[in-house]
């Protein structure tokens, strides 16, 4: 049995619970994430997002007090970091593209001591000249006219890395990406493999540092996965004969190297752990599900797989038979959480102490200090301190049939307090849309809806991920037809249980989710009475020819296969091609920096609207990228979407609009042009 300790440290305390949780609270980022044990157990690493960086703080963990922290320069972030001893810390920086996209790394690498001292700039385009700042450059190490990014410690090497490295003025299509170790105290480099494929590349090295397994995509962005016995043989690609559409991961090596864990949907539709021995050339399955893709697994101290991790309806950790002793003390700890989600994020080199995040769909998480020797565990950070779980809703999995039969599945997000039953609805389409689900989980901005008491529909439409390779692929040059109709079908079977008032439904998206909101909005005229699009796709000949993702010849086959190769089918497939089927209210937002998405395609909604005489709610924000980055710009958004979506589907909008059969009736729209 494990016991509680009394001793918490001051981060973990809880706050008092408030009558109604402020919008703020919400738009705010979190106050720790990605936390993680030195190898020793003597320190505790947490990034700690603020609103123009995330920094890294070191905890220690005898006392709980601060002592050190990193921040880059201004602008600049901790994207990723590893300890790669007991002591020392690489860090990894990037520039945030807005909460929506991906941090744009800037390839530069750091060292510094857990106490805060001790900065090295190992890798990177500017090392600094300032001998008065924290970081300093190496005497013998040159500025790179390249990017780099971390593949993982070495556990018998405390003082190197391995590390994968492109070249500046090399895009995707002409370069190979490299390998090397690289010294965490000087950043002196030792080389190690070139990649055998075109492209960005990432690597699987074994204990001893030797890189074995290189991953990439064709140039039709299919994942190719390579493979070599050890540092004096070729490379061997697996996706070849019966392997040859087969998704191979390789999660890691044995502490012999004689083995390697794979997440693999060879012989199947789903991804599945496979143990594959490199003596014997024999593979076998060590644990699947028929619901979910294989998401994670979790290894003891010494390499060996104690349980994977689904996330199907309710996410589900399945135990694996095995003799370590820390699989018995994960079944006690998993155990002593019902009701919630237990993730086990970091351990130390003796697994002695393990550091767990528990979670649930009210609560936002809380990192654990689990003692194995003691069988204790403590709470140490909570991700946002100022969420209540008690003043959150309930985020309940449903399933349905699609039009054709197929069965999808999502999650409905019900107003704490009230009955679920009539509620005004938002349907949430989620962005990628690729290989991108929602789970069961805290969410912000579904949370922040049903605070409000908002029901929030989100559904994983076919080309969600995690239900496997042909649920996936079944969403290809199907962003207009059968992700729709999922969405729609979905939003239909929650007004026919009863949960929403069908004349009173609004979708809501982001990115892609913008496009479909959007796009349903189009093809349901009479479904929706209103539509905010949030950095959303409208015009595909404008994506094509505009954004990140068609500056290279991979991004635009990509485009080609996955969404529509002619200027004819993205014009179908557009929604602004379509306006004039619109009958529901309409808000825009959009930062003015965005390169996924690129600001022309608000402007030309925009302009279509106008020539309609279309009336709409404008909303830019300068500075911001793929999504607003800054709470107070997020903080405005929730703000103005609410007075939208109560104008249109709150109780006095309700009261005033017909009795309804089981379809909603559209939005009226007056025939004024609104102001922006």
């Amino acid at each position: 049995m494990i016991r509680p300790s009394l001793c918490l440290l001051v981060l973990a305390l809880p706050v008092l619970a408030q009558a109604e949780v402020p919008l703020a609270d919400f738009a705010k980022l979190n106050d720790f994430e990605d936390v993680s044990i030195s190898p020793d157990g003597t320190y505790l690493a947490a990034k700690i997002p603020s609103d123009d960086q995330t920094a890294l703080a070191i905890l220690r963990l005898s006392d709980g007090k601060p002592v050190g922290k990193f921040a880059p320069t201004a602008g600049t972030s901790v994207y990723d970091y590893s300890w790669a001893g007991p002591q020392r810390l690489v860090l990894e920086t990037a520039i945030q593209d807005g909460l929506l996209g991906q941090p744009q790394r800037t390839g530069e690498l750091i060292g510094v001591d857990a106490d805060g001292g001790g900065g090295s700039y190992l890798f990177g385009y500017n090392a600094p000249t300032d001998s008065g700042s924290l970081i300093h450059k190496h005497q013998d190490q040159n500025t790179s006219s390249g990017w780099a990014t971390i593949v993982e410690a070495l556990p018998k090497d405390p003082h190197h890395i391995v590390i994968a490295v492109n070249t500046w003025g090399l895009n995707e299509d002409t370069q190979r990406t490299a390998a090397y170790t690289m010294d965490v105290s000087g950043g002196s480099l030792d080389n190690l493999v070139l990649a055998p494929m075109l492209g960005f590349s990432t690597f699987l090295a074994d204990v001893s540092g030797v890189v074995r397994y290189a991953l990439g995509m064709d140039p039709h962005q299919h994942l190719l996965t390579y493979f070599r016995k050890s540092a004096k043989d070729d490379w061997n690609l697996l996706n070849t004969g019966d392997m040859k559409h087969a998704q191979v991961i390789p999660y890691k090596f044995s502490a012999d190297g004689i083995k390697v864990y794979l997440a693999s949907d060879e012989g199947g539709d789903r991804k599945c752990l496979i143990e594959h021995d490199l003596v014997k050339d024999e593979r076998r399955k060590l644990s699947c599900d028929d619901s979910a893709d294989l998401d994670m697994v979790y290894f003891s101290p010494n390499r060996v797989p104690l349980a994977a991790i689904y996330q199907s309806d309710y996410p589900k950790i399945s135990l694996l038979d095995s003799d370590d002793p820390m699989r018995d003390k994960l079944d006690a700890v998993v155990g002593n959480f019902p009701g919630k989600m237990v993730i086990p994020v970091s351990q130390t080199a003796d697994g002695g102490k393990m550091v767990v995040l528990v979670y649930s769909d009210r609560d936002p998480g809380t990192y654990y200090l689990f003692d194995t020797v003691k069988m204790s565990i403590d709470p140490v950070l909570r991700k946002r301190r100022s969420i209540d779980p008690a003043q959150m809703g309930e985020r309940r999995p449903i399933s349905f049939k699609a039009r054709d039969g197929q069965m999808v599945h999502g999650y409905l997000t019900l107003p704490p307090g009230k009955e679920a039953k009539n509620l005004p609805l938002v349907v949430n389409p989620h962005g990628g849309p690729f290989g991108i689900s929602d789970h069961w989980a805290w969410e912000a901005e579904p949370a922040m809806l049903a605070s409000r008491g908002y029901a929030v529909l989100q559904v994983n439409f076919r080309g969600s991920g995690g239900y496997g390779r042909n649920f996936e692929y079944a969403g290809k040059q199907s962003w207009d037809t059968v992700m729709i109709d999922d969405i729609t079908a979905g939003t239909k079977w929650v007004v026919r249980q009863g949960y929403a008032d069908p004349r009173r439904l609004c979708i809501y998206g982001a990115s892609y989710g913008g496009y479909a909101a959007l796009m349903s909005a189009v093809r349901e005229p009479d479904l929706y009475r209103c539509v905010v699009d949030y950095a959303g796709v409208y015009d595909l000949r404008i994506q094509k020819a505009r954004s990140d993702t068609s500056a290279s010849d991979s991004g635009n086959n990509y485009i080609d296969e996955f969404i529509g190769a002619t200027p004819e089918r993205l014009y179908q497939a557009s929604p602004a091609s379509q306006i004039d089927k619109l009958k529901a209210a309409v808000m825009i937002a959009h930062g003015e920096e965005d390169k996924r998405v690129p600001i022309a395609q608000a402007k030309a909604l925009r302009k279509a609207l106008d020539e309609r005489h279309y009336p709409y709610e404008w909303l830019v924000k300068p500075g911001e990228g793929h999504g607003f980055y800054l709470p107070q710009n997020r903080l405005d958004l929730y703000v103005k979407m609410l007075a939208f979506l109560d104008k249109n589907i709150g109780p006095q909008a309700a009261a005033a609009s017909p009795a309804a059969d089981g379809t909603a009736n559209a939005a009226t729209v007056p025939t004024a042009p609104a102001a922006h």
